[in-house]
């Protein structure tokens, strides 16, 4: 990974992240101010306003956010009796070691190794290594091959693996538990990073908030903390202003009281990876539904068009119908598209898993799903280029069929029966044809 990237990626971690959106922007505006591998830098918080657009105030309460949720170190930089003093800034992701190590730390590091008559070791000899990437930067585009130095001992250039990194940070934190379990120190970082994503987290008390966390069995911590933006992103949408303390989420178990997306009961509680099977299988259910949505009234052109009646009036009522139409499904595309979030959901449907296969996107196929859609008034997923290479859509049947939209309707209806089959539930068209 660059140098270059290693601070893209911070940055695009924060920005897909449950933080709330002040909290990003401040921590965007803190990026302006990083090197490229997220080192240590020292705005003032004057800085940090201007480049925000935030109050003081407000600067300092989502630095403290964003400090207990594990995505920035903070500590004084400057030494005893100078004038001169700065906080100093580094960039950092929850759950993971340190990536780049702050000034501070390599400071204190070298002292050590000299007080100990040593000195700091040298690199090891650069070796030669080949990275082959898309040339323009093009998916599947010609390759180019480029050579470049590769210090082995340096951390830039050869990572530890985050899996080997969290392991070893899980197993190494607790010198008395070799057992191989979670420590106490991680799940108080995994405390602080849910508890600063729930609406009370400035006013609530920490201590009881660890009292009622330490309570639960470590499974339910795991889902507490995995749940907590769910849960409160579902309050929000039924017009929930106020919320209890983190404290009373945690002792009530509240993430348990979770309904399913697609409105069947029973079933445990899962998360649907944005474009996975399961993911899938929720989003086609609900568009074999009527369609739900409350549609916005017409401007004036619009209105001309519709009742002008030919292509263009059948044309604008499947777009409104695929905009207004399913609600839930345009939700789940932007929380997928842009923030790559999935969905929680009761696992009453996951057998139907089963039913989905792999479709390379933009393939003929896949062009085939696209014009289903849109022959249904259905929600698109958006341009290819948003999207990962592959989705699970309804898997293919045997046999030959004329044409790829006479492929992916087969496959289309095995599903619709398949769901039927399951859940007891007809949809409109298969009543219709009865």
């Amino acid at each position: 990974m660059s140098e270059v990237r290693k601070a893209w990626s911070w940055r695009q971690a924060f920005c897909k992240s449950d933080l709330q959106g002040p909290t990003r922007a401040v921590l965007q505006a803190m990026s302006m101010f990083m090197n490229a591998v997220g080192e240590s830098c020292y705005p003032s918080i004057e800085d940090l306003v201007e480049y925000s657009g935030y109050s003081k105030n407000a600067v300092l309460k989502h630095i403290d956010i964003a400090k207990e949720a594990g995505w920035i170190e903070v500590s004084q930089h400057g030494f005893r009796g100078q004038r001169w003093k700065r906080q100093e800034y580094v960039a950092r992701w929850p759950e993971r070691d340190l990536d780049a190590p702050s000034t501070s730390e390599r400071m204190v590091k070298n002292a050590e190794f000299e007080k100990k008559g040593g000195a700091p070791p040298a690199p090891a000899p650069s070796k030669k290594v080949v990275h082959e990437v898309d040339e323009g930067g093009a998916r599947g585009g010609p390759k180019a091959v480029h050579e470049v130095d590769q210090d082995k001992n340096s951390p830039f250039n050869n990572p530890i693996p985050v899996q080997g990194r969290e392991c070893a940070r899980e197993l190494g934190n607790d010198k008395n538990d070799n057992s191989g379990t979670v420590t106490h120190e991680t799940w108080v970082r995994r405390l602080k990073r849910a508890h600063a994503r729930w609406p009370t987290f400035v006013s609530d008390s920490s201590d009881t908030a660890e009292k009622a966390w330490f309570g639960l069995s470590g499974g339910d911590r795991e889902k507490a903390g995995e749940l907590v933006g769910a849960y409160v992103k579902h309050a929000k949408s039924e017009g929930r202003k106020k919320f209890c303390a983190f404290a009373v989420y945690l002792s009530e178990k509240r993430w348990e009281k979770l309904p399913e997306v697609a409105g069947s009961s029973g079933g445990s509680v899962e998360v649907a990876k944005p474009y996975g099977k399961l993911w899938g299988v929720y989003r086609f259910a609900d568009l074999l539904q009527p369609a739900y949505g409350k549609f916005s009234k017409p401007t004036p052109f619009i209105e001309g068009i519709l009742r002008g009646g030919g292509e263009d009036a059948r044309l604008e009522k499947l777009r409104r119908l695929a905009l207004y139409g399913w609600p839930r499904v345009v939700d789940m595309h932007n929380q997928a598209s842009r923030r790559g979030s999935g969905i929680t959901v009761k696992g009453k449907l996951a057998p139907l898993a089963d039913e989905f296969a792999a479709v390379r996107v933009g393939s003929d196929v896949w062009q085939a799903w696209k014009r289903l859609h849109e022959e249904r008034g259905w929600p698109w997923f958006g341009p290819d280029r948003d999207l990962p290479d592959w989705a699970y859509m309804p898997k293919p049947l045997a046999g030959e069929f004329p044409s790829p939209l006479e492929a992916v309707s087969a496959a289309l209806a095995s599903f619709e029966a398949a769901h039927a089959r399951l859940t007891g539930e007809r949809t409109t068209k298969q009543e219709a044809a009865e």
